[in-house]
């Protein structure tokens, strides 16, 4: 994995609750959307800090860019047509 992340916000996890409240900033989100059957997407991974730093923030928010090999130029996925759309 590169080290070569593309931070764009951070979060604080709740006390008593299993949830991380995030902050994005977002100009640095503009520019990395992908379009996935005519609508707009972004990927994000979180991930907790090793400790909190001087603001509480407990976890880092960067940009998923993983592409697995050969799929840079893959055909966009088609819906399903006729029946009930379940692949079963």
């Amino acid at each position: 994995m590169s080290q070569d992340r593309k931070f764009v916000g951070s979060g604080k996890e709740v006390s008593g609750y299993d949830l991380v409240n995030v902050t994005l900033k977002k100009s640095d989100l503009d520019n990395n959307y992908f379009n996935y059957n005519g609508q707009e997407y972004i990927k994000l991974t979180v991930g907790k800090k090793r400790e909190a730093d001087q603001y509480g923030k407990t976890h880092a928010v960067w940009l998923n860019e993983y592409k697995p090999e050969g799929q840079e130029n893959k055909a966009q996925a088609k819906p399903v047509s006729g029946g009930d759309g379940l692949p079963f």
